[in-house]
């Protein structure tokens, strides 16, 4: 609905009397004879604001008429003030929207599919048939050099001939020409239907930044930062960058360098410790290998699961050798059977037998089968049983 108030980005305090009111989950739902509070719709989000020094805490239209909900009973006389800040922060966004998203038509004749405005950064989905970082540097360029000149948001209420006379966007057989039309223009650059709030002119935006973009099935979505958005984003980067550089004791530069040679040292740490860990399990194997029984048993506590499997496969691939081995994991366990392939057993068929008494998941082949489930020390007994019978068969 069309409020002549949102035509004034700055106006944000009004003085009014209450209309009707009623009483919802213990909140209180009030229209007033007049409001400034701008309801969601188009894109933008409500404003916020206070009511009688009472915050609001939403705002809907019902029946052609704004509710504005708050948790205390208001009373009249009515003093409506609306956040500022986060008006001129949505307003600075939506103007943005309007400014890039004509150049994206113009130029490369990308319609606008979507647009949404959040908290740390926007984005808009366009009709592009293509996109690359040059075509994003180009138009953002563009944006900004209309930002720099300060061309002036007119907002007008024409004729539906007169609106027809200047848009050049299809507003589809759907659309309602015989309702009131309020449009924003940006002139020479853009002619539009819009009843969302507008900064006064493209200098209050700013600036605007596209910060990346990605192919959709309609195009492609494109992330921004525009207005105190941008400053946000900017310093909250910096300050995770400051943090960094103080934590690596680099400049900020050359973080990434430092980020880099971090990773570099950790592969080269890693691959050391997978050498050591590997002679470990080679010795530990040699050990539990020096038997002159065929099959072993043994159970485990202290070892992770791919830690686990590594020294089974240590076993079975270097040793003529078949295993049934137990890992304890609090109260839960993890099961190997295993064999050398020229042990003569089937281990899938010896873990099935063991998985079905005691409902472990799991499954493999004839040289490896493996699963998990809970631990007990019947489960134990058991393997060592079935160990204890093939050494003596």
């Amino acid at each position: 609905m069309l409020n002549k108030h949102y035509d004034n980005l700055f106006e944000v305090e009004l003085d009014t009397m209450i209309k009707k009111e009623k009483t919802i989950d213990n909140q209180y739902h009030t229209v007033f004879n007049d409001t400034l509070f701008y309801v969601k719709s188009g894109g933008m989000e409500s404003d916020r604001g206070f009511i009688n020094n009472e915050e609001l805490l939403d705002i809907y239209v019902e029946d052609n008429e704004v509710w504005h909900v708050t948790k205390s009973k208001l009373n009249d006389p009515i003093h409506i003030q609306v956040d500022l800040n986060y008006r001129l922060f949505k307003s600075q966004i939506h103007s943005a929207q309007h400014l890039m998203c004509t150049i994206m038509n113009t130029d490369y004749h990308a319609k606008t599919i979507m647009f949404k405005t959040g908290e740390l950064e926007s984005e808009i989905e366009m009709g592009f048939d293509s996109l690359n970082r040059d075509i994003l540097n180009e138009i953002e360029r563009k944006c900004n050099e209309h930002i720099r000149e300060d061309i002036s948001i007119v907002i007008s209420y024409p004729t539906k001939e007169e609106a027809l006379e200047n848009i050049w966007e299809d507003y589809g057989d759907d659309f309602d020409w015989n309702t009131q039309l309020r449009s924003v223009a940006i002139p020479g650059i853009d002619y539009d239907l819009c009843a969302c709030i507008h900064v006064p002119s493209l200098r209050y935006i700013q600036g605007i930044k596209f910060l990346g973009y990605e192919k959709t099935t309609r195009g492609f979505k494109i992330s921004f930062v525009a207005g105190s958005q941008l400053f946000d984003y900017i310093q909250k980067h910096y300050d995770v960058f400051h943090e960094a550089s103080k934590s690596l004791a680099i400049a900020q530069l050359e973080i990434n360098e430092s980020i880099q040679k971090l990773f570099q040292e950790k592969k080269d740490l890693t691959s050391s410790l997978n050498d050591y860990k590997q002679k470990y399990f080679d010795f530990l194997a040699k050990d539990l290998c020096a038997t002159p029984n065929t099959y072993l048993f043994e159970e485990f506590n202290s070892m992770d699961i791919k830690s686990f499997q590594q020294l089974c496969s240590t076993i079975t691939n270097h040793y003529d050798k078949g295993i049934i081995f137990v890992l304890k994991i609090d109260e839960k366990c993890h099961v190997v059977v295993a064999k050398n392939k020229s042990i003569d057993i089937q281990a899938n068929e010896i873990f099935k037998s063991i998985a079905q008494t005691y409902e472990l998941k799991g499954g493999g082949n004839p040289v490896i089968s493996q699963g998990g489930g809970i631990y007990s020390s019947d489960l134990v007994n058991h393997c060592k049983s079935l160990i204890n019978k093939m050494n003596e068969a």
